[in-house]
């Protein structure tokens, strides 16, 4: 049970994902991404135990191969390792997996992309992404919230605020400080700067003070109530 909210900013990919995990009737809350080289971001959603499975197949399936060159190379290996666990999986529980991928377009250098991969291992890109179970509480407020003619940090900003709106509360699936990532567009190799960044915790935390407080003075805001 996961909210996953990303989008194409002016200059690169801005994408997050909440932090809490039900396993039976046991709740934990721990990160629900995995990174490729740092360079490569990845988030699902779906059964627990498929998305484990997904992760462990598909660093596997790098590690063989000795690495990727291109993001939709890496792309093509999500989508094989999907299909061929939707296939085993599939007709016993009746749903598995979907995945996001987000990076450059030559790892290191490029434009940053998004890709949606669908449960049958088809992937197509994206620059808009509010999905997983807290997706339709999300929706509206992302669609409100969320401009492409903004920057990677205002809409990653956004996404922090977003994710705490619907956390805990309004989807109880939902919940904890959320993960939210920035990629920028990058033309030449700059070592000394990462490619995958991180909001910062004392931002995250202003954003779901900010939700807390909004929700309380939603009346008033919307001028129901003076």
């Amino acid at each position: 049970m996961t909210l996953i909210v990303g989008i194409r900013a002016r200059d690169g990919i801005a994408i997050g994902i909440d932090r809490k995990i039900l396993r039976e009737f046991e709740v934990e809350y721990a990160p629900k991404y995995y990174l490729y080289n740092d360079a490569i971001v990845l988030m699902a959603v779906g059964l627990m135990g498929i998305v484990d499975d997904f992760y462990d197949l598909l660093q596997s399936e790098i590690v063989s191969r000795r690495g990727v060159s291109t993001l939709h190379e890496f792309k093509v290996i999500a989508e094989d390792i999907l299909a061929e666990l939707t296939k085993r999986y599939g007709e016993r529980v009746g749903r598995t997996a979907s995945v996001i991928v987000a990076g450059l377009d030559n790892i290191f250098t490029g434009r940053a992309k998004m890709y949606y991969i669908h449960e049958p291992g088809f992937g197509e890109h994206s620059r808009f992404i509010c999905t997983g179970h807290g997706g339709p509480y999300a929706l509206s407020l992302a669609k409100f919230l969320l401009d492409p003619e903004e920057t990677v940090e205002e809409n990653a900003r956004r996404i922090a605020y977003i994710i705490s709106w619907v956390g805990e509360d309004v989807d109880t699936t939902v919940g904890g400080e959320p993960d939210v990532f920035m990629i920028r567009d990058r033309e030449n190799p700059e070592p000394a700067e990462p490619i995958i960044e991180k909001l910062e915790p004392d931002t995250i935390r202003q954003m779901m003070e900010k939700a807390r407080e909004d929700k309380k003075n939603l009346p008033k805001i919307l001028k129901f109530k003076e």
